[in-house]
């Protein structure tokens, strides 16, 4: 990623699309380019910017509630016959021919749609998961899971998924670049580094000390300015230029709007430029009723004022409703009666923006590291997860040496399609470790672990991990918050306060498979490794991130004389037969087929839970049972007896209750499903159309 400017500060997604499901809205961004087949142009010569638009929308409607450009522009096109139908049957021959006559209706498709696809797709060419021409890499292809990750030896040894490898790779690969594409930063090796050599730091100091810094900065000096780091010291040494429009007399409206700029509110610039002008007036009268009306002003619109002049502290010291002579006022805040009163507020107003910036970007750059699965953030401070790997994993004065440097050419690094940035790349070979430095690592690891094996540090991190997971459950969701949030799928209005409580960076969908989780957790008796039975990606603080396919089912439970499979779904009844069929009895199918060739002996049992079932998806699931089913891995295999029973949230709530008898369900289950086969014939249909044809 190349900076524009030498004081731009870098953004991991387009502010112009930035949502909280970032890690879910990358790889469904991802997956609608793959339909594409590969095309990335405007009109009039493809349609792909729009479908693009078309297909988002779509795919994320709670996300897209509005979307009023589009809305427009299909009322528009729906009234122009030709024009729709050389739409809807991608004759861009005919739009190209028709171009002069729709010159206006084509300039639309940019206004909100085209340009927003491109902007929503940037943010996959910043992380090397598509080129500039949104071509998929294949680290993109990788994250669609068509292709297989192979982990190396250090990254099996974190308890982690391959979405949170495949993040952790471009993370470590990411560079910000200066203008002339010549010297570098990189960002998240500092942020490991950071962690490393500070232990914990605070989020608001960990995000300005990352998202701060750029190629410009002096990093001779970093581990003094770590240490000595305070909220808020980013912009204290930035040098601002004082536009000559700004002199020592009053500012006016014109001048004023000019350089004090609100985009995003009209009404916050007229509450500035009142703000100033009571300010200024005081400066000059410096009497009681000036200070006690601009105070009153002040303490009315205090959080937009601090936000805007105080960096998101208080602009003057003064506690709330106190009202000082105007020569204490003066004496408590002379550093701003002290100085060119104009120059200084335009100064307080440019650092607060730029902090406020860098806040505003860091909220994505938290959610993406986040994917990682090895940075935890809990209660306002920043560490490593697995800190007795990670510190062995990455070395202190290694990651030093690489935090910034000088490249040849950028270009070669990350824009190409076959560019480092862009290719499959582990992390041993990103950190650029020889052979006996990683054995070296495993050696060392070894010893602090007390084991001979290494494999058996995976053990042994992995059962720690799962005693902080189920205390994790035990703390965060007792029995009845898991009831609660059961309850509230019902109703779509709730997604907010799902999202709040269990993860902001999750759909609800996927929060839906995390609670019927923990729902099955407690109806299981507590007894099941639930951590390591999810098909879902988690932050290293336990929260859902996204679903992380691989064609497998929501949650897979294994124990010694049973497997239990929970496919989960928020589709209403008439979507279900649509969207959910045909994976949920392929994943069952192939998992009993798998089970029987492995010659496990072990009872299969898939549970579909949703919040309500038609009739046919419960006759349907019944009837399935007594049809032989063929592997869709292994055509010559089939399987009997494909148990697949629908239960819906209220009555999962209920079994939790019901843990004494988990056992038993589950055998009853597999009574009620057991039927006759008379000897089923797989070529009925074939020799029917044989007497008949």
């Amino acid at each position: 990623m190349k900076l524009s400017n030498e004081k731009q500060i870098f953004n991991l997604m387009d502010t112009n699309g930035r949502r909280n499901d970032v890690i879910n809205a990358l790889q469904g961004y991802l997956s609608i380019l793959m339909d594409l087949n590969g095309e990335w142009d405007s009109l009039p010569n493809s349609l792909s910017q729009y479908l693009f638009y078309k297909k988002a929308i779509e795919l994320s409607p709670d996300v897209f509630s509005t979307h009023t450009p589009y809305d427009k522009l299909q009322e528009k096109i729906n009234r122009n016959s030709e024009f729709k139908n050389a739409i809807e049957n991608n004759d861009l021959t005919w739009i190209q021919n028709n171009q002069t006559s729709y010159r206006e209706l084509l300039g639309e498709f940019d206004q909100g749609i085209e340009d927003r696809a491109r902007h929503y797709t940037s943010n996959l060419v910043k992380l090397g998961f598509t080129t500039q021409k949104r071509e998929i890499t294949s680290v993109g292809q990788l994250l669609l899971d068509k292709i297989r990750l192979n982990k190396d030896e250090l990254e099996c040894l974190l308890p982690v998924d391959n979405i949170n490898i495949i993040y952790l790779r471009q993370l470590l690969k990411l560079r910000i670049y200066d203008v002339q594409g010549q010297n570098f930063y990189s960002p998240f090796l500092f942020a490991l580094y950071a962690l490393i050599h500070k232990n914990r730091i605070s989020e608001n100091e960990f995000f300005e000390l990352v998202q701060g810094l750029n190629p410009y900065f002096d990093f001779t000096k970093l581990e003094s300015y770590i240490d000595n780091y305070k909220e808020g010291d980013i912009v204290e040494n930035i040098n601002i230029d004082i536009p000559d429009d700004i002199q020592d007399s009053i500012i006016n409206q014109t001048i004023f709007r000019k350089y004090f700029r609100n985009q995003k509110s009209s009404v916050a610039i007229d509450v500035y430029m009142a703000f100033y002008n009571m300010l200024y007036k005081f400066n000059n009268e410096r009497n009681t009723a000036s200070l006690n009306e601009l105070l009153q002003y002040y303490e009315n619109n205090k959080p937009m004022l601090n936000k805007a002049f105080g960096c998101g502290k208080n602009i003057f010291i003064l506690r709330n409703g106190e009202r000082p002579a105007p020569k204490e006022f003066i004496r408590k805040n002379k550093k701003i009666f002290e100085s060119p009163l104009n120059k200084y507020l335009y100064t307080q107003f440019e650092l607060s923006k730029r902090l406020d910036q860098i806040r505003e970007y860091s909220d994505t750059t938290k959610r993406i590291f986040r994917a990682t699965g090895i940075i935890s953030f809990n209660n306002g401070y920043v560490e490593l997860a697995y800190k007795e790997l990670c510190t062995h994993i990455f070395k202190e004065q290694s990651l030093r040496q690489k935090i910034y440097g000088q490249s040849i050419d950028y270009i070669e690094y990350e824009t190409k399609y076959d560019s480092y940035f862009c290719s499959i790349t582990s992390l041993t070979e990103i950190l650029l470790y020889s052979s006996e430095e990683i054995l070296s690592i495993t050696q060392s690891v070894k010893e602090d672990f007390g084991v001979s094996n290494i494999k058996q540090i995976s053990e042994i991190v992995a059962k720690k991990r799962k005693y902080e997971f189920d205390e994790f459950i035990r703390n965060k969701y007792p029995l009845e918050k898991v009831k609660e949030l059961l309850a509230l799928f019902s109703n779509r209005n709730n997604d907010s306060k799902l999202k709040e409580y269990v993860s902001t960076d999750a759909t609800v969908s996927t929060i839906y498979e995390f609670v019927v989780g923990i729902a099955w957790y407690y109806f299981a008796g507590k007894r099941i490794d639930l951590l390591s039975s999810y098909n879902l990606t988690l932050s290293a603080n336990f929260e859902p991130l996204v679903h992380a396919g691989g064609g497998q089912g929501d949650i897979v439970i294994y124990e010694d004389d049973k497997v239990v499979m929970l496919e989960a779904t928020l589709m209403n009844s008439s979507s279900q037969k649509r969207g959910e069929w045909e994976p949920v009895l392929r994943h069952s199918v192939n998992l009993k087929i798998e089970e029987e060739i492995n010659g496990s002996q072990r009872q299969v049992t898939t549970f579909f839970i949703a919040d309500e079932f038609d009739s046919n998806t419960i006759n349907i699931w019944k009837a399935v049972a007594a049809v032989p089913m063929q592997s869709s891995v292994d055509r010559e295999n089939f399987t009997e007896n494909v148990v697949i029973m629908p239960i819906n949230s209220s009555e999962l709530s209920v079994l939790t209750d019901k843990s004494d008898e988990y056992d038993k369900i589950i055998d009853d289950v597999h009574s009620l499903f057991e039927v006759e086969k008379n000897n089923f014939d797989l070529n009925w249909r074939d020799e029917f159309i044989r007497k008949i044809v």
